[in-house]
């Protein structure tokens, strides 16, 4: 298919096509669809969307620093969770910083929850939010965004601090960034670094998730030190969407400050490694276990199949990466004093300090670089065949426009050598006397179409209402709990009688498991549930909609007004524009949007009483009630507007029919002036469109 050979021909052939309007602007359209979808595929191409989880100091931020930009800090390090927020890094050609703030109603949400008495991290990150509002003032002006634009990364991080930093002034307002760079490291990446904490604000917990279903590639960070410890099982839990993610990545973080820890009792690093990367996936394979079960529970396999991927942590070191590449005066105190630690005791424990090579395989960098460049490479491998996809669509497309277009021409000769203006005037005539009759044929089709659109969407309603039980299904989860007790003992002594009711008390923990449930599961569930309504529902009505069904059923039921000729009607002169007339109607594609159903249930964490768990069950049945009236409101509306335009197309076709074999008839009777001129033209276009 060449395109530019296409592109070529309808640019230098615009007086040969002049007479044939209609065909050139179908040929204009195809090309310009064909261009608006490379156009959206080079654009997708470009982007490899990179989402990073973990806690608060799990070194996300230095991690990404290291990974994409040599070490530079250009992305802040939260000093606490109630300055850790979603933060887009994307590239661009000047440097920009977008802000995105609460709005009133979430942030009188986080206010309400700050005024509670509880000790929750969510209650707690509240306080902290709203105090810190109140000791630099609170943004009055009602701005829901604002870009701001720097000259140089210097500038930019100045920027960042004020609206990110740990002491900015408008850091307690602000719900994400997006960090523009022009910076070519960044040319093809979309990287997210998400808080590491249970939002304050669920519309920032569920955009965390969103932006996780759309990566290509999740990096899951979580410390040696703590490693898949309760908080990164439960961010898991909480964060990590059950659709959408391609690939998960655990990267065991902060490796140096393990070897540190264990290399006092090992005979050299190498035993070190293998210690820590035997006890380390151990811990991995358990939790893994636990998760999967969980998953497999909730009956979601494919979530469950994703996180087989915890068991096969990658180890890695951004200190250990610094210390390999970056000269001394780049390192930070932190590091300074880490390296020194290190170096003291594997001389002390090994004899010998560590080498750059061995500092190489610590930081374990090119088993991450491996891991997004492969989904990369995945990445471009489907895209390629997406790609492939629009070609042969438009190949088609185009192959029926030539086919269709050669049979005008040939029909506007075939007109030219048969007929002259007073046989003309008699085939005009005839076709006057059909039209109705092949109008009215169209438009019964068309009117069967609807009514049975209309029948079978009431029907497909009624099923997916049937199914929304199997998301009202909500599972308890298992946790566990140190609890501290205790009991009264004598601390009395047989020979001193007056000791003998003395008692003290001896305390003592022991561990104790308990049921909870999340309202992200609820939250997810009828999330799942409305983008599977109306999917269904999009594509069936689409399908009874079929462009291609309905035009082959339209030309069969032309048929038997094309096989009645006569001296005054020949159907072959005229068969060519109702075919074209055909090919050109606009049929109506029904879209269904919903709104965020879910939005009743508030994400408050781990629910743990039965009163509140009953709460729970009911916000998500009136949710997915909510789904279902929503879905039927937009589907009536919907149906509605796509059996208005059929109407619209009923209505107009008889004048459609009519002006285009008037336009053909007009387009003949000016060429009968010219009559040898035009069959010469019309011959050497028919020969140019053929080697198209």
């Amino acid at each position: 298919m060449n395109i530019t050979a296409i592109s070529s021909f309808l640019n230098n052939q615009q007086e040969s096509l002049r007479p044939f309007a209609s065909n050139a602007g179908a040929l204009q359209e195809i090309l310009s669809d064909y261009q608006t979808k490379l156009h959206r595929w080079q654009q997708d191409e470009q982007t490899l969307n990179i989402g990073i989880m973990g806690q608060v100091k799990a070194g996300k931020s230095s991690f990404l620093n290291a990974l994409l930009f040599d070490g530079v800090p250009i992305l802040p390090e939260a000093a606490t969770p109630k300055t850790a927020n979603l933060t887009k890094v994307i590239y661009g050609e000047k440097y920009s910083l977008e802000v995105e703030y609460y709005s009133q109603e979430e942030w009188q949400a986080i206010a309400q929850l700050a005024a509670q008495s509880g000790d929750s991290d969510r209650e707690k990150v509240a306080r902290e939010l709203v105090a810190m509002a109140q000791q630099h003032g609170e943004r009055v002006d009602g701005k829901d965004k604002e870009t701001f634009f720097a000259d140089d990364l210097q500038g930019l991080q100045g920027l960042l601090n004020q609206y990110t930093g740990n002491d900015g002034d408008y850091t307690a307002r602000v719900k994400s960034t997006v960090l523009t760079l022009p910076d070519e490291k960044l040319r093809g990446f979309a990287v997210v670094d998400t808080p590491g904490m249970n939002d304050p604000v669920q519309s920032r917990s569920q955009k965390t998730r969103d932006y996780m279903a759309e990566s290509d590639v999740v990096f899951f960070l979580s410390r040696c030190s703590q490693f898949f410890d309760e908080p990164d099982v439960q961010l898991l839990f909480q964060q990590l969407p059950a659709k959408g993610v391609k690939r998960l990545v655990v990267v065991a973080g902060q490796f140096d400050s393990a070897i540190q820890d264990d290399g006092y009792d090992r005979d050299s690093l190498a035993e070190t490694l293998a210690n820590l990367h035997k006890r380390l996936r151990d811990v991995a394979g358990d939790k893994m276990a636990e998760l999967r079960r969980h998953q497999q529970e909730k009956e979601n396999p494919r979530l469950a199949a994703i996180l087989t991927q915890l068991a096969d942590p990658i180890f890695a070191s951004t200190f250990a990466y610094g210390f390999a590449h970056w000269p001394e005066e780049k390192w930070g105190n932190s590091m300074r004093h880490t390296y020194g630690q290190i170096q003291d005791m594997a001389e002390e424990c090994w004899g010998k300090p560590i080498t750059q090579p061995e500092w190489l395989q610590i930081a374990n960098f090119d088993a991450l670089t491996g891991q997004y460049q492969q989904a990369r490479k995945d990445r471009k491998a489907l895209l390629l065949a997406q790609r492939e996809g629009v070609e042969r669509e438009t190949a088609d497309q185009l192959e029926q426009w030539r086919s269709g277009f050669t049979q005008t021409i040939q029909q506007r000769i075939h007109l030219l050598n048969s007929q002259d203006l007073q046989s003309l005037e008699k085939q005009q005539a005839g076709f006057k006397k059909r039209i109705s009759s092949i109008a009215n044929e169209l438009e019964s089709i068309i009117d069967d179409v609807r009514l049975h659109a209309s029948r079978e969407s009431q029907k497909m309603l009624n099923t997916l209402s049937s199914e929304r039980q199997e998301y009202s299904r909500q599972h308890t989860r298992t946790g566990s709990r140190t609890v501290r007790q205790s009991y009264e003992e004598s601390d009395s002594t047989w020979y001193k009688p007056w000791t003998w009711r003395d008692t003290r008390t001896v305390y003592y923990t022991t561990t104790e498991n308990y049921e909870y449930m999340l309202a992200t599961d609820a939250i997810e569930q009828v999330r799942e549930y409305g983008n599977r309504c109306a999917t269904s529902l999009r594509d069936h009505v689409n399908q009874l909609l079929d462009p291609l069904t309905l035009r082959s059923n339209l030309r069969k039921a032309l048929l038997p007004h094309l096989d009645t000729a006569s001296d005054d009607f020949d159907p072959a002169l005229f068969k060519s524009t109702l075919n074209s007339v055909i090919d050109n109607l606009k049929l109506p594609e029904l879209d269904l949007t919903l709104g965020d159903a879910a939005a009743v249930i508030p994400d408050s964490g781990e629910i743990k009483q039965r009163d509140e768990m009953d709460r729970l069950r009911k916000m998500q049945e009136q949710a997915l009630a909510n789904v279902l009236e929503q879905l039927r409101s937009n589907l009536a509306r919907g149906v509605d507007d796509v059996l208005s335009q059929m109407a619209q197309l009923q209505s107009s076709l008889e004048d459609k029919l009519t002006s285009s074999i008037q336009a053909e008839l007009d387009a003949v009777r000016m060429a009968l002036a010219n009559k040898e001129q035009e069959k010469q033209a019309y011959q050497q276009l028919l020969a140019q469109v053929t080697a198209l």
